[in-house]
């Protein structure tokens, strides 16, 4: 009997043992196998059982397995919607009977915030990444925050303190808040450099971005911190040592201290500077395309100079933009020192490999949904099979911007088929060249303006351009209809064709004309042109007030038949808003009976505009215009074909076609005379600008002028001693209708008769 209760007694303690081993009470726990007789669910609000029973593989019915569960616990983690997950198990009728107890992750109804002042919670709210009426997911709360911080940052608030809270409403139903402390904006109040000696602390201060607050910084931007900039402060810092033969210099990563308060920042850079080297010898080794002395004569560095950085930058992209018009499209080019501390000098090495001449095996051009692949091609002047070049593919870049048919150009050239051998990819973005624009203002110089045009610079992709336009004002009337064709036939001849009708109501006299003109050129050198047109124009000149002379009416109206040659040449990076480059024209006009024509007299003029882009934006713009006209028979040159100066087009400080030689005509029987001015058969014009951007996405600018100018009678020289001249502010906008120019012009030495001030407003550039 105690042998037996001592084996039972053994019996019971070996399975509360197996028992305890193996009973399953959370998800890590395992039992002996069995089967699942039941699945239950609890704990759950917003998904619905069959939801949790549908991602698990164990079913009812199935064999008990540890291995199964871990896979559906990791099943059900990946709903995204549970914050904690438990399995009990329980032996139940000879079965096993699971239970999946769930704690829901909280609904979110509402997200608020509070503390914030300098951003309002409509800016707040798009930075949150939490929707409502979803589960709560850590990830998109420290992506939500990130995006918070990283808002505030832009507004120079690097101290704002992000906390949230979480408020249970109704089930599993919760309300989340952000409480910010937004603190006040960081301010630099110090920028300090230790182990400087060469530069003083002020100098450094100029030469980084990082700026102290002071009294100007409401102009300035001074004092506002920005971690990222810090870097670039250390690289500029370390650029304008190297500029000035500091070959060893050392800039370590700033230090950064904010004071209790957390109100001010301090930063510190550590400058280690060594010593200021000199170029005792220039050096070209390597792969020399033709000699040493050839190499070295195209360089600006020179011997016995302090080290700059600057120029051996400059100097190394030489020799590659060198190497690269040779067909070395891949040439690696490697300035090298060797500093000697006892003479405190170095050699300057340009070590070259110029690696393979390389081909254009293709040329590929993406982007372009409405222009031709031809329209594009054409303006290249690399061809496929054609040896590399750096410098006619810039060319090529800047011909595409020029088309104005595109946002961006840009070009790639991975390498092709073999080393030999490479890809040019073109990218093109496209922008609309078509335009329908209505519209109505006011000229100090033409009353009201009522103005329609339709105009497109690339029909059907071609380049072909056209307009059909139509200007109404209280003193002009004016209908066109033109065409150009900038390679016809895909040659390289130019072809433009218009038609018109004008109306012009002058002070003293009226003059209506229609007609139209035909031209046809010819690109003849890189950027030039030259061209031969022919215009044929009807002219009738009447309405005259009383103080026009007799001799001025003879004759006043007929045909004009002349005959145009014109030589130009084109550098502008943009033709409609050039911000770069030059336009020089020369035009010569004859007109004449023998032309079939009754107007007789024949014009040479020139003109030439400069465009130079300063800083910040700046450009600088010039423009110089000469004419010369002159009767073929023994009459005047016709008022309408003379120069007249002073208006919005030529001198701003005048009033329109107020400027010129003058005649007095007598206007009562008491004697007092009232002025005529002729204008002259001679022009002088000269205008200066500098564009400023206010804001450059609405094409906003204002403009400081300078003008000079005037026209010559017959009987009177060309003369700098005798123009007039005048200076002005302006405001531009690049309207849909069109350039809309506010400007008001003053006179230098005004005159009697003659306003301080003259407002001019038009609608179109001056050049």
């Amino acid at each position: 009997m105690e042998l037996y209760m001592r084996r039972d007694i053994k019996h019971l303690i070996l399975t509360f043992a197996f028992a305890f081993l193996f009973l399953n009470v959370t998800v890590g726990t395992a039992f002996a196998a069995g089967t699942v007789t039941a699945i239950n669910v609890k704990g759950n609000f917003s998904v619905t059982p069959e939801t949790i029973l549908a991602t698990i593989k164990t079913k009812r019915g199935m064999q008990y397995s540890r291995d199964r569960l871990q896979e559906d616990v990791k099943s059900l983690w990946a709903l995204g919607q549970f914050r904690d997950i438990i399995i009990d198990r329980s032996d139940m009728g000879g079965g096993i009977v699971l239970t999946i107890i769930v704690v829901e992750k909280p609904i979110i109804t509402k997200v608020d915030f509070k503390g914030n002042k300098k951003l309002k919670n409509d800016d707040l709210e798009k930075e949150v990444t939490i929707r409502n009426y979803r589960p709560l997911n850590g990830k998109d709360l420290a992506e939500s925050i990130t995006k918070m911080r990283e808002a505030y940052a832009k507004k120079n608030y690097y101290l704002v303190n992000i906390d949230y809270r979480i408020t249970p409403t109704q089930g599993n139903e919760a309300e989340l808040t952000f409480d910010i402390n937004e603190h006040d904006q960081a301010i630099v109040r110090k920028v300090e450099f230790i182990g400087n000696h060469a530069y003083r602390d002020k100098e450094l201060r100029g030469k980084i971005k990082t700026k102290e607050k002071t009294s100007l910084s409401w102009m300035t931007g001074g004092g506002k911190y920005k971690e990222d900039q810090l870097e670039q402060d250390v690289m500029m810092l370390t650029f304008f040592y190297l500029q000035n033969g500091y070959i060893k210099i050392k800039v370590d990563s700033p230090k950064v201290a904010i004071s209790k308060d957390r109100r001010y920042i301090f930063i510190t850079f550590y400058v280690e500077e060594g010593k200021q080297y000199k170029i005792d010898d220039i050096q070209v080794e390597g792969d020399v395309l033709t000699t040493p002395e050839q190499l070295k004569s195209i360089l600006s560095v020179e011997k016995g100079t302090v080290y700059n950085q600057r120029t051996v930058e400059e100097d190394m992209m030489k020799l590659i933009s060198f190497y690269g018009e040779s067909g070395y499209a891949f040439v690696n080019v490697r300035p090298d020192t060797d500093p000697n501390d006892e003479t405190l000098t170095t050699p300057l090495i340009f070590r070259i490999e110029k690696g393979n001449r390389i081909m254009v095996e293709r040329i590929n051009i993406n982007g372009n949904t409405t222009t031709r692949d031809k329209v594009i091609r054409r303006e290249m002047l690399v061809k496929e099979s054609d040896i590399y070049n750096t410098r006619l593919i810039e060319e090529s870049k800047q011909r595409l911007q020029q088309l104005g048919f595109f946002e961006e150009v840009n070009f790639a050239t991975p390498r092709g088929s073999t080393d030999d051998k490479l890809v040019l990819n073109i990218t093109v973005k496209e922008k609309p060249t078509g335009t329908f624009n209505v519209g109505a203002g006011f000229s100090t110089a033409e009353n009201f303006i009522i103005s329609a045009s339709i105009a497109k610079e690339n029909f059907f992709g071609y380049g072909i351009g056209g307009q059909l336009s139509a200007e109404l004002s209280g003193k002009r009337q004016q209908f066109m209809l033109d065409y150009r064709d900038p390679y016809f036939l895909d040659t390289q001849w130019m072809l433009s064709a218009s038609v018109y009708r004008t109306l012009y109501r002058y002070d003293d006299f009226a003059r209506k004309s229609y007609g139209g003109s035909f031209s046809i050129g010819h690109r003849i050198f890189e950027h030039s042109s030259v061209s031969l047109g022919y215009q044929l124009e009807s002219v009738r000149v009447d309405d005259f007030s009383y103080i026009v002379p007799a001799f001025f009416k003879e004759d006043a109206s007929g045909v004009t038949s002349e005959a145009i040659l014109t030589v130009a040449r084109d550098t502008r990076d943009n033709r409609i808003f050039p911000t770069k480059g030059m336009y020089h024209m020369i035009e010569s006009e004859v007109s004449g009976s023998k032309l079939g024509g009754d107007n007789d007299f024949y014009r040479i003029s020139g003109n030439s505009r400069f465009y130079y882009p300063l800083f910040w934006g700046i450009v600088a713009k010039a423009n110089a215009k000469i004419g010369y006209v002159e009767s073929l028979n023994n009459g005047p040159v016709p008022l309408f074909e003379r120069y007249f100066t002073g208006g919005v087009y030529s001198l701003r400080g005048f009033m329109p076609r107020s400027i010129g030689p003058k005649l007095q005509i007598p206007s009562s029987p008491s004697g007092t005379d009232s002025e005529f001015v002729y204008g002259g058969n001679k022009l002088l014009l000269f205008n200066g600008e500098l564009e400023f951007p206010i804001y450059m996405p609405a094409g906003i600018r204002w403009v400081f002028f300078l003008d000079a100018g005037n026209a010559f009678a017959e009987q009177q020289n060309y003369s700098l001693t005798n123009i007039r001249t005048d200076w002005g502010l302006g405001l531009r906008w690049n309207s849909p209708i069109g350039p809309l120019r506010f400007e008001w012009g003053i006179p230098f030495s005004r005159q009697p008769g003659e306003d301080p001030v003259v407002f001019n407003f038009t609608i179109g550039s001056l050049f």
